[in-house]
């Protein structure tokens, strides 16, 4: 397929976006096996920091996309490579932080999304540089 980089870069936000919502449905979904997701430093409140996450993870890429669709400045592909690569360095350092103990659905969605992720910046690099 002879994708243009503008939509590869698009693409790529989608498919972090969907690994993001399945990485919460994987935690969220072992309640079915009996699993008591509940953290122990649970208050009944959800904290500021899970609706900064995401804030940054779920819904910014959303606006990336439609800045992407509607704008193609050169200012715009600098800051989204910078913000891809970013990106990359969280989804690494969260799949690093996983990685033990192994868990047969998180770690391989995590080892896609950090390829994604990486595959992102690389194309992000090469559309700035368009």
């Amino acid at each position: 397929m002879n994708l243009q980089t503008s939509q590869k870069v698009i693409y790529l936000w989608i498919i972090l976006i969907i690994t993001m919502i399945l990485h919460s449905n994987y935690h969220v979904g072992e309640i079915f096996y009996g699993i008591d997701i509940v953290l122990e430093s649970a208050t009944g409140v959800v904290p500021t920091s899970t609706h900064i996450i995401r804030n940054v993870f779920y819904h910014l890429p959303i606006i990336y996309i439609m800045l992407l669709l509607l704008n193609d400045s050169k200012v715009l592909k600098l800051t989204l490579f910078i913000i891809a690569v970013l990106y990359t360095l969280s989804h690494a350092m969260h799949l690093f932080q996983d990685l033990s103990p192994f868990d047969g659905s998180q770690t391989p969605l995590l080892t896609i999304t950090l390829i994604a992720s990486v595959y992102l910046s690389i194309e992000h690099y090469k559309y700035w540089k368009e």
